[in-house]
């Protein structure tokens, strides 16, 4: 069911979008490789190249700030996604001032299990995707 709010609220939803369009400004401008010394992937360098559950996000995100979607996809899944969500969380949080209707979201236990297996399974299928890519040689 939707709902229209009697004044402006923000809620988790909203911050955690803002944070993760932060994140990929933050990719996109600043060049965090450059300032910190030995930044990378610790798996990554333990694993002889083999790529962790994220590798590739940081690119990911920088990719998607530029308007290389398909490039943002295909270097990270999860990255793409993650940051098309807070681009639209972010809007939404912009048109908070004329309160648009908002989802009111009542989850059973099945409903919530549900949700966390189809989560947990979107990120291993992530992570398989970045592994079956690293072995036919296809990592940048």
């Amino acid at each position: 069911t939707f709902f229209r709010p009697e004044k402006i609220t923000l809620g988790w939803c909203e911050f955690y979008g803002c944070m993760i369009l932060a994140a990929v400004f933050t990719a996109r401008f600043v060049p965090i490789a450059r300032i910190l010394p030995g930044w990378g992937c610790i798996f990554r360098k333990m694993t002889g190249g083999w790529p962790c559950l994220s590798c590739g996000m940081t690119r990911s995100f920088d990719w998607f700030a530029q308007g290389r979607f398909g490039d943002s996809f295909l270097i990270n899944p999860l990255g793409f996604c993650l940051a098309l969500f807070g681009v639209l969380i972010t809007l939404y949080t912009l048109a908070a001032p004329l309160r648009p209707p908002r989802p009111r979201l009542i989850l059973g236990t099945k409903v919530r299990i549900a949700a966390g297996i189809f989560l947990s399974v979107a990120i291993l299928g992530n992570w398989a995707f970045l592994l079956i890519r690293h072995h036919l040689g296809l990592w940048p």
